[in-house]
């Protein structure tokens, strides 16, 4: 009977405290999207090591989610390594500056009147039209 294997009671264990721990982790990751949106609008840029805590931490949730829903073996941080944080570009509020598009002759040459389509009858058509005899005639 499964009821008496020792290991599942042991994983509830863990289950539990992972549980309380994902609790805690919400708390956290509010402040720091709370700090980080401060620090932006007082620096105008994002803080790095909040970046970086934001992002170990949001691998954290996911190892310990994964480890809560029996999509993994391997218990996260205390049990095992801190995640590796990846480095990235962060954010800046600073404008962006963008250069003006300015047409070429390459361009201008393979767009024409004929390439594109027109949803309208032409005078053609519309002769062709006059001239059938219609019903009732």
């Amino acid at each position: 009977m499964h009821v008496k294997n020792t290991s599942t009671w042991v994983r509830l264990a863990y289950m539990v405290l992972f549980s309380f721990l994902l609790v805690a982790g919400r708390s956290v990751i509010s402040l720091i999207v709370l700090a980080q949106f401060l620090f932006v609008l007082v620096t105008g840029k994002d803080n790095d090591n909040l970046r970086n805590l934001g992002q170990g931490l949001g691998k954290w949730v996911y190892q310990a989610i994964m480890f809560l829903t029996f999509n993994a073996e391997s218990k996260p941080f205390p049990f095992d390594e801190w995640p590796i944080v990846e480095p990235t570009s962060g954010y800046s509020s600073a404008s962006v500056e963008t250069e003006d598009v300015v047409a070429t002759q390459e361009d201008s040459d393979e767009l024409s009147d004929s390439s594109i389509p027109s949803f309208v009858a032409s005078d053609d058509g519309d002769k062709e039209d006059e001239e059938k005899p219609k019903k009732g005639d």
